[in-house]
């Protein structure tokens, strides 16, 4: 601002130059139009610009005064040929008796009417500014004033107002490639008696090309300068902006700030007090305090606050949708308050308390960084319901097959530049939390991001009478790796499993443990490049979805060529008192060869693979019965005690298919009966056991202990 200040002034002062030659010429009864060479020749050497004058009138009496016309300034050289300043009229008045008796200095109003000014820096960074606001004219030191404020001799100065009408200033930066004009500028200043207040009014319209914006502008305040203590104050302070164009949200935002600045130079302070915001459905209060503006490096604080509002009107006001929530009463309050601090690379805010609609969040939030972003937060949220805010689910469009799914989303790049460039550090905790339908409690995270170096976010949990604990931490690069470590311990699956997936497929007291490592750019490559291990066990639960139990005996009713008949109990369930079972993922490919599974009915061994790349499964399951009449339809299944009957799982894993081996079956059943005939003569022998052995591999079926399954790739 300083600077345009000392632009202004510049231009001011060679046209006041003008009208004081112009007085002097006066003053030796001349007709001053006689010295317009004089006068120009005064200018060049002054300045080393051309000076241009139309015409030139003077009035001697009451009031010495001098009007200009059609006055051109030229440019500075190495800045082309089109004039630096045109003035199609200055005028200025000084009372020649107040000076002559009591040496009052009392200037009448001063106006320029018609002005155009061109501002420009060149590519090199020199500007067409420069000579006047810091050249050669401007190092001669003027004499100092004394302490009254008036100059050498004066009693006292009195300037009667300015007024600038019509005034064009256009700013071209070659440097930064920007170009900015300020047209139909009018400025305003009633009679100037330091340090009394005057009043100010200016109002303009401004547009920048790139985004494509124009607005109107309009400023007024009472202000007061005290040049010998260096302080200047405005208040009544209000100020209207008018944005429109293709580069404001909506095309069109009015803007209203209200309040009372006051700017010491001696110490470089400001304040800002009793401020007052309004744009777009918000108001925002503040009281600002800063320093710095002499030098140092600038910073400011004071308090901030957002008046409770309707974040749904502020989209309105803005022309802009608002976003579509699950819950249609969402998004309908909010409000902030904090206390603000911030320099013009940072800002803190601290004691933050921000409300959205049922949400309360606390703690303090810093940007220490703005560019690169750097942020470092310690916040306290009491509850969300997250799947509040969520995109409502379509009931009209069809669920994809999980393949269609997977190739619909997974191949979307991952915004790895971004985290690239970001750096972040804190903690947040939650003390409820739904998300995808789970209800968390006492959930913490942590987050150490490092701009250019690893990410890592460290995730705790209370959920479903058990716990969560997981890490997670992503590379840095064009490739980035990814690493996840996750542990549910003493979880209720079947209330979780309820929630998340609307059935509780799986139910039982369990843990899961997984560590796994990736890297990829997509979703997709993440699975490709998936390498790891997991494992599970589960306590007095069932499986859901199928009955084992109903399914052997559709399998012995096979084995017997009988049809399968209906058991009285049809729950498609499967207990079990202990489920167990671990994997090894390779390229994206579960295998898993240690599936085990126990109730007072069965022993169950699996062996298969499951690709989570085509989200498929190819699985073979083999219950057998043990010997018992306890358990679940038992007592129905009592022949088939030992048989081992293999149940094979194919298809996608959102539905796969199963498939009972009834001729693995028929030769288990035909081995055991040739087994009981001749039980009574292989009862005494040695051998027997190894006959046996010998008899089931003649029939291609290996002991029930063995899952007879190809080992996942070392």
């Amino acid at each position: 601002m300083a600077k345009w200040i000392k632009i202004v002034l510049g231009a001011l002062g060679v046209i006041l130059l003008v009208c004081v030659l112009a007085l002097a010429a006066a003053a030796l009864l001349f007709d001053p139009n006689d010295f317009r060479n004089q006068i120009a020749a005064a200018v060049k050497k002054a300045t080393g610009r051309e000076l241009t004058l139309k015409d030139i009138h003077l009035g001697v009496f009451p009031t010495l005064e001098a009007r200009v016309q059609g006055a051109t300034l030229g440019n500075a050289a190495g800045f082309g040929t089109a004039p630096f300043a045109q003035v199609g009229e200055a005028q200025v008045g000084v009372r020649l008796l107040p000076l002559l008796l009591h040496r009052q200095l009392q200037v009448g109003s001063v106006s320029l009417k018609n002005v155009q000014l061109q501002l420009v820096r060149r590519a090199d960074g020199k500007t067409n500014w420069e000579d006047l606001a810091g050249g050669k004219a401007a190092k001669t030191a003027a004499p100092a004033a004394p302490e009254g404020g008036a100059g050498p001799g004066l009693a006292s100065i009195e300037i009667g107002g300015v007024d600038i009408d019509n005034a064009t200033l256009r700013y071209e930066d070659q440097q930064a490639k920007k170009a900015y004009t300020v047209s139909g500028l009018k400025l305003h200043v009633g009679a100037v008696h330091p340090p009394h207040p005057f009043a100010f009014e200016l109002s303009f319209t401004t547009q920048l090309a790139q985004p494509a914006i124009q607005a109107l502008v309009d400023l007024k305040a009472q202000l007061s300068v005290d040049p010998a203590a260096k302080l200047a104050q405005a208040r009544d302070l209000q100020l209207d902006v008018l944005a429109s164009g293709k580069g404001v949200p909506g095309g069109r935002l009015p803007l209203k700030l209200t309040g009372n600045a006051r700017y010491d130079g001696g110490k470089g302070t400001f304040k800002l007090a009793d401020a007052r915001l309004q744009a777009a459905s918000l108001n925002v209060a503040t009281h600002l305090d800063g320093s710095g503006l002499n030098g140092g490096a600038i910073q400011f604080s004071g308090p901030l606050t957002v008046q409770p509002f309707d974040p749904r009107e502020v989209f309105k006001a803005l022309a802009l949708p608002a976003p579509q929530t699950a819950d249609s009463n969402a998004l309908k309050q909010a409000s902030l308050s904090a206390q603000l601090a911030g320099t013009t690379n940072s800002l803190r805010l601290s004691d933050l308390k921000l409300q959205l609609d049922q949400s309360h969040l606390a703690g303090t939030l810093s940007v220490t960084r703005f560019s690169p972003l750097a942020v470092q937060f310690a916040l306290a949220l009491d509850e969300l319901d997250a799947d509040r805010y969520l995109p409502p689910v379509s009931k009209a469009a069809p669920a994809k097959s999980g393949g269609a799914a997977a190739a619909a989303g997974d191949n979307r790049p991952l915004p790895t530049d971004l985290l690239d460039t970001l750096g972040a550090e804190g903690t947040l905790t939650v003390g409820k939390l739904k998300v995808q339908n789970l209800s968390l409690s006492q959930v913490q995270l942590r987050v150490n991001a490092a701009k250019g170096g690893d990410k890592r976010a460290q995730l705790s949990a209370a959920l479903y009478g058990g716990t969560l604990e997981s890490s997670t931490r992503v590379g840095a690069g064009d490739h980035p790796a990814w690493a996840e470590t996750a542990a549910l311990t003493s979880i209720n699956a079947g209330p979780l499993l309820k929630d998340y997936l609307g059935k509780d497929a799986l139910t039982g007291l369990g843990n899961f443990k997984l560590d796994v490592t990736s890297s990829g750019r997509t979703v997709a490559e993440l699975k490709r490049a998936l390498n790891g291990t997991l494992a599970f066990d589960f306590r007095n639960g069932a499986i859901k979805g199928f009955n084992l139990a109903q399914i052997i005996r559709q399998g012995q009713a096979l084995v017997s060529g009988q049809a399968a008949g209906l058991a009285n109990d049809q729950t498609q369930q499967t207990d079990f008192s202990a489920l167990s079972g671990s994997g090894r993922i390779t390229n994206g490919v579960l295998y898993s060869d240690d599936l085990s599974a126990q109730s007072p009915l069965f022993r169950l061994t699996g062996v298969g693979r499951i690709d989570l790349v085509g989200n498929t499964i190819d699985y073979v399951a083999k219950p057998m019965l043990v010997n018992t009449a306890t358990g679940q339809g038992g007592k129905e299944l009592a022949n088939l005690n030992g048989v081992v009957i293999p149940v094979h799982f194919t298809g996608p894993l959102t539905a796969p298919r199963y498939q009972l081996d009834v001729q693995s079956a028929l030769q288990q059943k035909a081995v055991q009966k040739l087994g009981e005939k001749l039980g009574t003569k292989l009862q005494n022998n040695p051998q027997a056991g190894e006959l046996l052995n010998q008899l089931k591999g003649l029939f291609g079926n290996k002991p029930p202990s063995d899952p007879g399954a190809q080992s996942p790739p070392p």
